[in-house]
């Protein structure tokens, strides 16, 4: 099987799973705004929403970054030689060290709760049982970074051997652990039950890919990693990384901080708003990143530096076509959405409209944030990590000056503004900073910038649509009734835009376009 093809399957197991994840974090998003509420409510769902700021910073700076970014070009280099046992040995080697380093600041965090919630991430609240309950809930999340980190380690053995099935699977427990704790434990134990439900799924999703890992030949050894040159250079090479990836968490814990100050649910509502508005990242970059990753350090290791360039364009384009019309139409009808999705029982009409604002701002960015994130990947493969980790830093400072300086005038609203401030100048820097790894790698003539141009014109295209269709959700009205009307609207409007940039894209010589067009005619043929 070509790369071309072994990729594009690879992609779509991790992005069928990606979307059924993502129905499923929907519905835990539905669950808890219905159950728990925003505005008018207790605040119980912001405490929920705080308490996981430290111990995903923790996951972050311990497990997360160094784990995916070392792990599977280290296995790489060691799979040349095909002995699995070689494989097994490092991959338990790093379960061990893992797990005692993880264990140590499990500990510390667990102790420096109460300091933290209290005096740093929650510091414009008063209410001392809301302090309390988050300090408790973020306390037992701990237990879900062990096993998340343990997890990530063998999603990088999977994903070394090119088996992404249980890594895709894993993918849907998480959510799954999230709703059955929301239905079954939250109504006896109240808020607890769901972040008890959060370590049930990370427990779950260790297991799947433990279970997957044995399936592909992996025998555990109670062993510690060798050092050699190779694992001191990528670990060297991981820690921009590591950094590049807590910018990202750091900027979430702030963000908590700020809403602190604004008003009850103003945490929550901007979580909801972010989740909706990473559903397109989640269906595409993830899944195109993930599998894109080992291509680029193939063609890297082998100096194929034409072939490296060629498939990180081809790549980018792909993801850009995917995601672009996905965007569009969460743009054009984020009222209805959220309104379908969230607009239950507690979650207040108002509160919708605050979580609509907030979605408009972030949803404009999230194309260019996701090829950020595939950029980012390329950017590994090379062992260029400084140049990203900079860039990180810089957009992240910028995301909280913007909302710090916004956030009396536009209070939840800042929050995205500053949040897309920094995924659009991430996205600019990284490409520009692209320009001198390639300038004495290879000639840019016109089959090379190609591409480039393809994906502005995707750009383009979705842009005009992008108005017509805010015209239409403006001009349309189907029915009297809320939920259906919204309903119809969803279904009339996005299939228009759907077919519209299929057509506008097909006549502009897409290759993804005749790729879609040809899979179909394939399928009515037989």
């Amino acid at each position: 099987m070509s790369d071309n093809k072994r990729y594009l399957k690879s992609t779509l197991i991790i992005s069928l799973c990606s979307f059924l994840s993502q129905i499923l974090g929907l519905l835990r998003t539905t669950l808890l705004s219905s159950f728990y509420g925003a505005t008018e409510s207790e605040g119980l769902a912001d405490c929920y929403s705080a308490a996981f700021k430290l111990p995903d910073i923790i996951f972050t700076l311990v497990a997360s970054g160094m784990v995916s970014i070392v792990l599977i070009p280290y296995f790489l280099t060691k799979m040349k030689d095909g002995k699995i046992d070689a494989i097994n040995k490092i991959c338990s080697g790093f379960i061990n060290i893992f797990f005692l380093i993880l264990s140590f600041f499990i500990i510390i965090g667990i102790v420096f709760a109460p300091y933290i919630v209290k005096n740093l991430l929650l510091s414009g609240w008063t209410d001392d049982v809301k302090i309390a309950i988050t300090v408790k809930m973020t306390r037992i999340l701990f237990l879900q970074v062990l096993f998340m980190s343990l997890s990530s380690i063998f999603g990088s053995y999977l994903n070394a051997l090119e088996k992404f099935l249980a890594y895709s699977l894993a993918l849907l427990s998480y959510n799954i652990g999230i709703i059955m704790g929301i239905l079954f434990l939250a109504p006896f134990i109240g808020i607890e039950g769901v972040v008890w439900g959060v370590v049930a799924g990370s427990f779950m999703h260790l297991a799947i890919q433990l279970a997957g890992s044995i399936k592909n030949g992996f025998r555990y050894s109670l062993v510690l990693p060798k050092i050699d040159k190779e694992l001191i250079f990528l670990t060297l090479n991981g820690i921009p990384r590591v950094i590049t990836l807590a910018s990202s968490q750091i900027v979430r814990f702030f963000y908590v901080t700020i809403g602190s100050f604004i008003f009850t649910g103003a945490i929550f509502i901007f979580d909801n708003a972010e989740n909706i508005a990473m559903v397109p990242y989640g269906l595409v970059a993830i899944s195109f990143s993930t599998t894109a990753f080992p291509i680029f350090i193939k063609y890297f290791n082998e100096s194929d530096y034409s072939s490296l360039y060629d498939s990180l364009f081809e790549k980018l384009r792909m993801l850009f076509y995917f995601i672009l019309p996905v965007t569009v139409v969460l743009i054009v009808l984020r009222r209805e959405i959220v309104d379908i999705l969230i607009g239950y029982n507690k979650y207040l009409p108002k509160d919708v409209e605050i979580t609509k604002n907030a979605l408009f701002y972030l949803a404009l960015s999230i194309p260019f944030f996701s090829a950020s994130l595939l950029i980012v990947k390329f950017y590994y493969a090379l062992r260029f990590s400084l140049i990203p980790m900079f860039i990180a830093l810089f957009s992240s400072v910028l995301s909280i000056a913007v909302s710090y300086f916004l956030v009396n005038k536009l209070e939840v609203a800042s929050l995205a503004i500053g949040r897309s401030t920094g995924y659009l100048t991430q996205f600019v820097l990284l490409i520009i900073f692209l320009i001198p790894v390639f300038r004495n790698k290879i000639e840019l003539n016109k089959n090379k910038t190609k591409p480039v141009f393809e994906i502005l014109a995707l750009i383009i295209i979705s842009s005009i649509i992008l108005i017509f269709g805010l015209f239409l959700q403006r001009s349309i009205n189907i029915s009297n009734v809320g939920k259906i009307d919204s309903i119809l609207k969803i279904l009339l409007i996005g299939f228009i835009i759907s077919v519209i940039y299929f057509i506008s894209t097909y006549l502009t010589n897409s290759a993804e376009s005749k790729m879609v067009l040809n899979y179909i005619t394939a399928k009515f043929k037989k």
